[in-house]
């Protein structure tokens, strides 16, 4: 994939490849340029990336526990350990509280499960998401997928 190194001052392949959520929840496809070395971006295109292909093994351990450490705090004081515990919480949490969590600088649900559970497609649904109804119902649609 193509990308404008803004340093080079030309278009050059993007050098490892990751897809990413921005801030503002547009997908796009991060990397380095082969020649100088600069991060390069390309905005509203995921690099298909082969090395993230998850077996079922990876899948089931979405829905296992993590760390105590990295555990989700809620504004309300639940504690989350894994997303079956999110689905619950979305259920029966506020919308202040979920407000408090997703706003349009910022989306903590979304980069709770991309960083620490490890679900890149979740996390891009979450990162779109803008209502309570719309996490909770990809966040239940995932794990109904993930358990069969």
């Amino acid at each position: 994939m193509k990308a404008y190194c803004l340093k080079c001052r030309t278009k050059r392949e993007i050098k490892n490849p990751e897809s990413v959520t921005l801030k503002n929840a547009r997908s796009a496809t991060r990397g380095i340029c082969p020649v100088c070395g600069t991060k390069m971006y390309k905005i509203g295109k995921r690099q298909a990336v082969t090395t993230s292909v998850s077996t079922k093994e990876v899948m089931k351990s979405w829905l296992a526990d993590v760390p105590a450490d990295k555990a989700f705090w809620s504004h309300d004081g639940r504690v989350l350990k894994n997303l079956e515990e999110l689905s619950t919480a979305l259920r029966e949490m506020s919308d202040e509280t979920f407000a408090y969590h997703v706003t349009p600088d910022r989306n903590d649900f979304s980069k709770w499960v991309q960083e620490v559970v490890g679900d890149y497609k979740l996390a891009a649904q979450l990162g779109m998401a803008r209502t309570r109804a719309e996490a909770l119902e990809a966040v239940a649609k995932r794990v109904a997928s993930l358990r069969q």
